[in-house]
């Protein structure tokens, strides 16, 4: 994904719309180089920041135009100048004027064109959720001081799970939330959980967790909400006929957050009690 800036289109626009008005009255090129110069920095642009498909071919006609015209390199500018101002002036050749002018109106005729079917959408801001942060950095919504702790891999579930709050993809989000949170879940049960009174491997999931945890006097409210969220949220992503809700999702990213804080407090704690961390503390991320 990436962030486009738009205002690029009205700049494209006046810069290309005024080779549209071209007259036929004699031009000089020391009083309309920087015109035609930055038509052609705008075609540059636009072509950075996004691709345009069918407008491709009108566009290289154009900037072909402008660049018999303007050379494209700034000392070549420069020599032109110097050379047509040298002697008495004289105007640029009327037939590439008219060149300009009509690729210029087949660009603008073929992007208006692209324009309507062009994979542009406007997403609607998620309740207080800023888009932006959302869709770059979701897992900031942790606090700092509980955030430092994660690993990468939980970190870029809460991330993926933002992009898809943000494009209206619920049960995904869901999914990356869940997944995001029982990285620190799993963190927890081995840390308080004896290895013996550990469950095999193919019997685990939260249900199993949170037993085995309350056997071994984990933290009752942190089992509490995690309970909850296994019932409520984590048991239905899986059902295929189960589908969420964007008010869901988001009722669920802020229950994870909270349980994401609650159980990183009570693996420090148990850490201090004389436990040992299963999963390194991530620096990678911030």
């Amino acid at each position: 994904m990436q962030r486009v800036n738009e205002f690029v289109f009205y700049e494209l626009a006046i810069k290309v719309h005024s080779l549209v008005d071209l007259s036929n009255e004699p031009m000089k090129f020391s009083e309309s180089w920087s015109l035609f110069w930055e038509a052609r920095l705008s075609i540059d642009e636009i072509y950075r920041q996004r691709p345009l498909n069918f407008t491709t071919q009108a566009a290289l006609r154009l900037y072909r135009a402008l660049t018999e015209i303007v050379p494209e390199k700034w000392e070549d500018i420069t020599a032109e100048f110097t050379a047509r101002t040298a002697n008495h002036e004289e105007g640029i050749n009327f037939w590439l004027i008219t060149e300009v002018r009509e690729a210029a109106k087949e660009f603008e005729t073929v992007l208006r064109n692209e324009c309507q079917l062009m994979d542009t959408y406007f997403i609607s801001k998620k309740g207080v959720y800023s888009t932006k942060d959302l869709v770059d950095s979701a897992h900031h919504q942790i606090p700092e001081s509980s955030r430092s702790h994660l690993s990468d891999q939980s970190k870029l579930d809460f991330d993926q799970a933002g992009k898809c709050i943000a494009l209206d993809v619920p049960t995904a989000a869901a999914f990356h939330l869940l997944r995001g949170t029982e990285v620190l879940v799993r963190e927890y049960y081995e840390l308080i959980v004896p290895g013996p009174k550990r469950a095999p491997a193919k019997m685990r999931n939260w249900g199993v967790y949170i037993k085995l945890m309350k056997q071994n006097h984990g933290d009752a409210d942190l089992l509490s909400l995690l309970d909850h969220m296994r019932a409520a949220y984590r048991n239905p992503v899986t059902h295929p006929e189960e589908n969420y809700t964007d008010e869901r999702a988001q009722v669920l990213f802020g229950l994870c957050v909270s349980a994401v804080v609650l159980l990183v407090g009570a693996i420090r704690t148990a850490a201090a009690k004389g436990g040992t961390l299963s999963f390194p503390v991530s620096t990678t991320m911030p």
